[in-house]
Order: structure tokens, then C-alpha cells, then sequence
């Protein structure tokens, strides 16, 4: 007995290497990524490679290559096995009223053909409630719920978790269905060239689905983010104290009194916060502070002043901000209410800065934009950022951030 024991001992830890490696190479191939239609058989390489790779850390070195090649079919086989029936449950579920509640953005031809088989065929998992659509439509197989606009209004009162977009034009209906938590779905007439460029798509009856991607707020590395911003800061913050020292001693004898700078800022969803910086400059009065686009060559910035803006230590006091969770980072640098509704009105996308926090820094500012440069390049940099945000962009523009304060010129 006591040499099964031994034996289960030691066989523990392997079990246990094999549960998190298949679980760990699954995540990998997207085997539990959601899906419209399920199938026992997708994503099966990688069920099987899981499978071997799990075999492969059970029996290393206790078995033959072909008891280790066995036991992996054998995973396979029961893998495939539960999933089946996994799925078969869903689907019969689905049958009986537990398809999720969906909207159809666009009561065209193509719209009613895509509800007409989602209603046929409930296994699919999407159940239109309603279209959005700004005309009432002929011969609807469900009804015209509001325009595209209404989107919040009509997923709040229906408790839909789904939107499907067959419409052209669609772009900030999707959005703001994907920001009430709804799975949000494009689907392309046949035909259209997006599906040639899109090799991830689901279907529903022939119909081409693309899923929406998720916000960056609701994926599982986004707390790292606010993680990183408070290590950064924190660290930032007491080893740059003799710096800051320096620089308000500084500028008290250059400027008087008031080292430090407040002015408020447009923040992340549009909320404001009060930005602080080192002073280089005292405004005539809070409407210059608020209107006047660039200091970068006013005549009233002294020495110290020009020395502090040219090596960024004016920014350091923004670590503060980032401290207290009204900044990042890395993200869009935020705007003074004046020219955030001034750019919001003449320059196409730039609201849409606002859907992640703002920043110290950002893709924008790495490539050359700040201070007096193009506000459409800015937004277009921003929100290309936004779009793909990964936490390994962060790093990568936080270490072009570093070299860029340390190398000759370079800011």
C-alpha cells in the first residue's frame, strides 16, 4: 500500500501538468471560443494536439511512444464524444424557447431573408425579436422596432443580447450594442468583398457571420493594464521626487509662486478630470488657459520653462492622475473641453478617442504628434490604437516612450 502510494504521489503532479497544459493549448487554438452553430468537430486538430501534449506529460518516461500515442486518441475520442452531446443539449434547448434574444439592424432583402431562417431554424441559437430599420418594411416576418438609433433604447426594454447587422452604415449601431454587453454579429451580403478578407466567420444557413470583437475593457487582460499604470506610476512618482524637487525650486524663481499647473481635461467616456502639470508658463487668464491652442513658441516661456517642456519633465506630475485612475499610461492625450467640442464638430472619428482611457502617452505621440501637428492624423493614430488594443501594444509604446526621452533628440 504504502508503495501505491508513493506511486499516486508522484503520478499527482503530472495529472495535474496534463489538466493545465490541455486546457492551455485549447485556449490557444480557441476550441472554447463561443460560437453560433457549435460542432463537435471544430477546432479538432487542436483537441488532439491537446491531447498528445497532455499524454506527453502524464507518461513521460513511465510509458512506450505507443501507449502515449493511444492514450491521446483516446482523449480525443471522449473529447469529441462530450462535446457532441454538449452540443446536442444546446441545440434541443435552443428548440424550446433558450435561443438568445437578437435584433436585426436592416429590413432589407437580405435582412429578411437572414430573420426568416433564423426564425425556421431556432437551433442557430439567435431568435430576432425585431428589426431596426428608419422604414416600417413590407411584409416583416417580425416587426420594425425602432431606427438604428434606438438601438439603446430597444435592447434595454427587450433584454436583447444579441445584435446582427445587415445593413450598411451600421458602424456606431454596433458599437453602442457592443458597450450594453450584447454579442454583436456583421452579416455580409453575398457577395460583398469583406468576406474575402475575413478567414474567421461563422454562418447561419449559408448567411456569413463575423463576430464583433470584444471591448478591450471586457477582455482578461485588461486589468493588467490598470495594474501596470499603478506600478509605473507609483515607481515614477518616487524616483522622479528629487527631479520634481529641482524643477519647482526652479521655477518658483523663474515664474513665483504656483509651481504646479491645473487645468481640466476630457477624459475617458467624456468624463472631465483636472489635469496637472509643472507650471512653464502663467496664462493672462483662465480663457487664454482654456482657448489658446500652443505655447510651444510664446515669448513669455523662459529658460527653465523651455528646458522642462523640451525634456518632458513638466508631464511628470500627470503620474499623479495616473495614481488616482483618472488617466493611463498609455492612451489618447486628453483635450481641453474648448477644442474637444470644436475637433468633435469638423473632424470625423474623433469622439471616438474617448472609448479608452487617456494617457501620458500614446501610439499618437510616438510617431511625432504632439504639440502643434495634424489633429486628423491624431485621430486616425488614436483610434487605430483603440481598435486593436492588446496589453503587448502598451509595453511596446511605453519602452518607444523611454528611448525616445533617453536618445539624443529624441523628444
Amino acid at each position: 500500500m504504502a508503495f501505491a502510494a508513493a506511486n499516486a504521489g508522484q503520478a499527482l503532479p503530472r495529472i495535474v501538468l496534463a489538466g493545465i497544459l490541455v486546457v492551455a493549448v485549447n485556449g490557444i487554438g480557441q476550441v472554447y471560443a463561443p460560437r453560433v452553430l457549435p460542432s463537435s468537430l471544430d477546432r479538432g486538430f487542436w483537441l488532439a494536439g491537446s491531447g498528445l501534449v497532455a499524454a506527453l506529460a502524464a507518461f513521460r518516461g513511465t510509458a512506450p511512444l505507443i501507449v502515449v500515442v493511444l492514450v491521446a486518441l483516446l482523449f480525443t475520442f471522449l473529447a469529441v464524444c462530450g462535446r457532441s452531446v454538449l452540443y446536442f443539449l444546446v441545440r434541443r434547448a435552443r428548440r424550446r424557447g433558450k435561443a438568445v434574444p437578437a435584433l436585426v439592424v436592416g429590413a432589407g432583402a437580405h435582412g429578411h431573408q437572414l430573420a426568416r431562417n433564423l426564425l425556421a431554424y431556432p437551433e442557430c441559437g439567435l431568435l430576432p425579436l425585431g428589426f431596426l430599420d428608419e422604414t416600417a418594411g413590407e411584409d416583416a416576418c417580425v416587426p420594425v422596432l425602432g431606427g438604428p438609433g434606438d438601438v439603446v433604447r430597444v435592447v434595454q426594454a427587450h433584454g436583447v443580447r444579441a445584435v446582427v447587422i445587415a445593413g450598411q452604415g451600421r458602424q456606431s449601431t454596433a458599437r453602442a450594442a457592443r458597450s450594453l454587453g450584447c454579442d454583436v454579429y456583421l452579416a455580409p451580403d453575398l457577395g460583398e468583398l469583406v468576406i474575402d478578407f475575413v478567414t474567421s466567420r461563422e454562418h447561419v444557413r449559408g448567411f456569413p457571420l463575423v463576430r464583433m470583437r470584444p471591448e478591450a475593457q471586457r477582455g482578461l487582460s485588461w486589468p493588467l493594464k490598470r495594474a501596470l499604470d499603478i506600478a509605473v506610476a507609483l515607481t515614477g512618482l518616487v524616483v522622479s521626487a528629487p527631479i520634481l524637487a529641482v524643477c519647482a525650486a526652479l521655477i518658483r524663481m523663474e515664474t513665483g509662486p504656483g509651481v504646479l499647473f491645473r487645468q481640466r481635461r476630457v477624459g475617458y467616456r467624456g468624463e472631465p478630470l483636472e489635469l496637472i502639470k509643472l507650471r512653464t508658463l502663467k496664462p493672462a487668464d483662465a480663457h487664454e488657459s482654456e482657448t489658446l491652442w500652443s505655447i510651444a513658441h510664446d515669448s513669455r516661456i523662459g529658460p527653465v520653462g523651455r528646458l522642462l517642456r523640451r525634456a518632458s519633465f513638466d508631464e511628470l506630475p500627470q503620474l499623479w492622475n495616473v495614481l488616482k485612475g483618472d488617466m493611463s499610461i498609455v492612451g489618447p492625450r486628453p483635450e481641453r473641453p474648448h477644442f474637444v467640442k470644436k475637433f468633435s464638430r469638423a473632424i470625423p472619428g474623433y469622439g471616438l478617442r474617448h472609448r479608452m482611457p487617456v494617457g501620458i502617452t500614446g501610439w499618437a505621440q510616438i510617431h511625432g504628434l504632439r504639440g502643434d501637428t495634424s489633429i486628423e492624423d491624431r485621430v486616425r493614430f488614436d483610434n487605430h490604437y483603440i481598435d486593436g488594443w492588446t496589453f503587448r501594444a502598451d509595453l511596446k509604446i511605453m519602452l518607444q516612450t523611454a528611448w525616445s526621452l533617453l536618445r539624443p533628440g529624441g523628444s
